[in-house]
């Protein structure tokens, strides 16, 4: 009996190897972020590109929020991908998580998923991510720490990590988007680390993908939108199905242009076109 357990074990991994639809690079690059929990190449490429829109705004200045800090490894990721990009596009970044600290509230509604998270998961060490990083974290429920967060005053917030897991949290904290308006840049890239989980249960119903959508819902004048996927993109590895951008339409500086200036490179005497990999 336990060989023939072993055997179909055996058999549906590689089934599933075998018909896997992505490359197999992105299979390793994955499984390297989940061994080494600091390694999020998705997370410096978001960081990269909004401070490169902030730059071309011309703003010098940014912020980043991680909601949803548990143990810290985002935190440490961006404070060491925010030491590169500060050097090579010469513009300042800070740091902020929100966090719960005692772990996931109780879990009450069907859309947060009670069958999959429980209370208390993903606690806190407070004293060991004090020691070890230097951002701020702002402790408690997510609908009172924004009023905290805006009493500082923060830089532009260019992007916002969302890993606050449950349908309740996401929505708490998009309902204040308004509330930050004086701190946005006309478009924020927002990267969902929970709009899938492996075993398939997150949908249009419940978690993330549904406080979007509610949020979507209502007129607030802004908007979480999807980019399409297409062959062209490539710039955030591990992140592409889960990266949406707040737009925020009333914005002073959404319509101011950011696009290429070279429009010399696509006349039709042109015979190449000077495509920018980083831009």
């Amino acid at each position: 009996m336990k060989f023939t357990i072993y055997f179909f074990k055996i058999k549906l991994f590689l089934t599933r190897i075998l018909c896997y639809e992505k490359p197999y690079r992105v299979v390793l690059t994955k499984y390297l972020s989940l061994i080494f929990k600091s390694f999020r190449p998705h997370y410096e490429s978001i960081l990269y590109e909004a401070c490169l829109e902030a730059k071309k705004l011309g703003i010098n200045h940014v912020s980043a929020l991680e909601l949803g800090v548990a143990q810290g490894n985002g935190i440490v990721a961006l404070e060491k991908y925010k030491k590169k990009i500060e050097k090579v596009l010469n513009i300042k970044i800070d740091i902020y998580g929100f966090d719960m600290g005692s772990g996931m509230p109780e879990i009450v509604i069907p859309e947060d998923l009670p069958f999959y998270w429980k209370q208390g998961q993903y606690k806190t060490d407070k004293e060991h991510l004090a020691r070890n990083t230097n951002s701020k974290i702002f402790y408690g429920r997510i609908k009172d720490t924004v009023d905290e967060f805006i009493k500082i005053k923060p830089k532009t917030i260019s992007c916002i990590f969302f890993d606050m897991d449950l349908y309740s949290s996401t929505l708490d904290f998009l309902n204040q988007i308004p509330k930050l308006a004086d701190y946005l840049l006309p478009r924020v890239l927002c990267y969902f680390d929970d709009l899938y989980t492996v075993y398939n249960y997150n949908g249009q119903c419940n978690g993330e993908l549904k406080a979007i959508d509610d949020f979507n819902k209502q007129d607030l004048g802004y908007k979480l939108s999807y980019s399409i996927d297409h062959i062209h993109s490539f710039k955030f590895p591990l992140a592409k199905s889960t990266i949406l951008t707040i737009h925020s339409f009333k914005h002073k500086l959404y319509n101011k242009y950011i696009g290429r200036e070279d429009d010399e490179n696509i006349v039709l005497k042109s015979k190449k076109y000077d495509f920018k990999l980083l831009e």
